[in-house]
């Protein structure tokens, strides 16, 4: 009989159902309170494992069909072999036993049907005499052994009875009867359900370890678009040298291949006009030395690094003089001049500025006072040869000071203005050193101070620079606020914030100050209801030390705040001292998840192009970056070209003390993740 369609239909289901729920524990294995569907669980896998479920899942279902359909054409077979075989059997057995019918008696029918019968292959043998009685019967058991039973179940072999008239002369004498024994079918049935089941697994195996090797060979070109798209949301625009051999693929690779140069290519431009723009901002327009704006600047990052030097200010003292017997145009012409010869001075470590129309100075890290003489001396020889060429003898005067780790900026432009004023009352083109009074305290004071700050517990912290994200005009939100530290000496006085933190590195103690103001950020942080991101200034030598940074990690854990709400940073010129000591701190504050920034960051410091590799989160822009935009043509363009680089490399860019209305409305346009005013 053949097997219909339900059954097949069940085995198939029952199958199914065993390797789906197999699959569905080996996935909630590793979490069982997910209570995730399958289906639901096979979205979220990647593509691989996908591709491989679902062949896997075709090639089962295929399989089972063909398996199913193919021994129930073995059990159709032995069905009819077996009806075949007792038919022959009671044939041959009717044609011996007819001519011993004579004598129903006769042993020897027991005995040739016993010798037919023992052979195991039948159910039962019956001999009838002619009017039905039964003469002799042989039957074997029902039980059939070694098979299991669910396969007699889905696989039933009916049981044959084929009969055979025996005659003596031309009379029928009786009756055969025999019955197939389906036993046999059923074992060799098993026997082919064992051995197909062995070789199809086998066969499974291949094919899956087959399909994994060609998916493998497939999809590499796809985990090699996806580390490409990552390297160019991180600014590294690579290119796929090996191009996949699927057409559709290859396809997109070339594709991906072709934004990455574009997007490369656009970003190497960028840099170039940003370097050329922030290279005019740094310069006076008329002599091409660098301006007041990048004194300020360096001078302040020399303070904060604890170098020795020393600044000789430069003035013309009568410049109409000149204009009044050689006109406007001679004026120019002297002030080039001048900065010409300026910068052609044979010193190492000199750098030359020009600050407004006949203000110039020269910073130099030299010390001794003969080498700072002989430069003044140099100076001052040439601008006599200015004079007799110009006929104005009495060109200019320069006031000299020193500077050291301990030094006030706000001292440094009245000491420089007082030491050109005593230079005015020597000679011509004189030059007077002052003696160093940039400082308030002694070093060993400074030290004192420190120490108590820090044993008292006596540093004041508040929340300035409050940057808002001014996206929704309407509801501006804030975004981002600076943790700022404010010091006091024992009589009360404040004491310059950035002096103090110099000179707590000069002791080796600014390791223990930052974590000091980090605990007390951490603590006024933890009292707020609703806590606002903050940024917490560290120093160089804090992010480079092991042991600060596991403080860190623990401090952040024990303050029970969201990682999230920290930006830890450090100024932009202290960075590029060591981009690598610093790249790894912004990698460990992300592993913490929190948040890197680069302060007071402008590209002449570090060239927008290298933020990619730093992992950072924000920049905040250079004060003088963001102050009288439009009054400077260079600007705008600059800071369009940051603000562009720096979303195409997911930084967010924040400007601090905006306090001018069209600074702030142009900043707003532009577009800032923050603004502070």
């Amino acid at each position: 009989m053949v097997l219909d369609l339900a059954c097949l239909t069940a085995v198939a289901q029952v199958m199914l159902a065993r390797l789906l729920d197999d699959a569905v524990k080996q996935l909630s294995h590793a979490d069982s309170s997910l209570m995730i569907p399958f289906i639901m669980r096979l979205f979220l896998m990647s593509l691989s494992k996908q591709l491989l479920i679902l062949l896997t899942l075709i090639f089962l279902i295929v399989f089972s069909v063909n398996f199913v359909m193919s021994m129930d054409n073995i059990r159709s077979y032995l069905q009819g072999e077996s009806e075949v075989h007792v038919q022959d059997t009671a044939t041959s057995l009717g044609l011996s036993l007819s001519p011993h019918m004579a004598d129903e008696t006769d042993p020897i029918l027991r005995t040739m049907m016993n010798a037919i019968f023992d052979t195991g292959y039948y159910k039962e043998m019956r001999l009838l005499d002619v009017d039905g009685n039964e003469l002799i019967r042989l039957t074997n058991p029902d039980e059939v052994r070694g098979v299991p039973s669910w396969l007699i179940r889905f696989f039933p072999i009916e049981t044959a009875t084929a009969v055979s008239e025996l005659s003596t002369g031309w009379n029928i004498a009786g009756t055969l009867q025999v019955t197939s024994n389906p036993g046999y079918g059923y074992l060799k049935l098993y026997e082919q359900f064992k051995s197909t089941l062995k070789f199809s697994l086998l066969i499974l195996l291949g094919a899956i370890l087959l399909l994994l090797v060609v998916l493998r060979m497939t999809l590499r070109p796809l985990k090699a678009i996806t580390e490409q798209a990552n390297d160019i949301s991180a600014g590294k625009f690579t290119v796929i040298e090996n191009l996949p051999w699927t057409r559709e693929v290859r396809s997109v690779a070339k594709s991906m291949n072709s934004m990455s140069t574009k997007i490369g290519k656009t970003i190497h431009h960028l840099n170039l006009r940003l370097d050329k723009l922030n290279d005019n901002l740094n310069r006076d327009p008329l002599t091409n030395l660098l301006n007041q704006q990048m004194f300020n600047v360096d001078i302040k990052q020399a303070l904060s690094i604890g170098e020795f030097g020393h600044v000789i200010y430069i003035k013309f003292d009568d410049l109409s003089a000149v204009v009044k017997n050689q006109g406007k145009n001679a004026v120019d012409a002297l002030l080039i001049d001048f900065a010409s010869q300026l910068q052609q001075l044979p010193f190492a470590n000199v750098r030359n500025y020009r600050w407004y129309g006949s203000e110039f100075a020269v910073q130099t890290t030299d010390s001794n006072i003969e080498d700072i003489t002989q430069i003044a001396e140099h100076i001052q020889a040439l601008a006599s040869e200015l004079g007799q060429q110009y006929e104005h003898s009495d060109l200019l005067h320069m006031g000299i000071v020193s500077y050291e780790r301990s030094s006030e900026i706000e001292r440094l432009m009245p000491a420089l203005i007082e030491a050109y004023e005593q230079a005015r009352l020597i000679e011509a083109n004189a030059f007077y050193i002052k003696e160093n009074t940039l400082s308030s305290m002694t070093e060993m004071s400074w030290k004192a101070t420190i120490e108590q700050v820090i044993n008292t517990d006596s540093a004041m912290i508040t929340f300035t620079n409050q940057a808002y994200n001014y996206s929704d005009k309407a509801k501006p939100h804030l975004v981002m606020r600076e943790a700022f530290t404010e010091v006091r000496d024992a009589n009360g006085d404040l004491l310059p914030i950035g002096t103090f933190f110099s000179m707590a590195e000069a002791f080796d103690l600014v390791e223990t100050l930052d974590k000091h103001i980090v605990q007390k950020v951490l603590d006024l942080m933890a009292k707020e209801s609703n806590p606002a991101p903050v940024t917490i200034n560290l120093s160089l030598a804090s992010i480079a030390s092991a042991d600060f940074r596991q403080w860190l990690g623990k401090a952040v854990i024990q303050s029970g705040l969201s990682p999230a709400l920290l930006a830890f940073s450090v100024t932009a010129y202290a960075a590029a001292k060591d981009l690598d000591t610093f790249t790894n701190f912004s990698i460990f504050v992300r592993q913490l998840g929190a948040h890197s920034l680069l302060k007071r960051y402008s590209s002449d410091v570090i060239p927008v192009n290298l933020l990619k590799d730093l992992h950072i989160d924000y920049i905040r822009l250079a004060r003088d970056l963001t102050t009288d935009i439009r009054s400077n043509t260079n600007k705008p363009d600059l800071l369009d070209i940051i603000q562009e680089i720096a979303r195409l490399l997911e930084v967010r860019v924040l400007a601090e003390s905006a306090k001018d209305e069209q600074d702030f409305l142009w900043l707003q346009q532009a577009g800032l993740f923050g603004i502070s005013r």
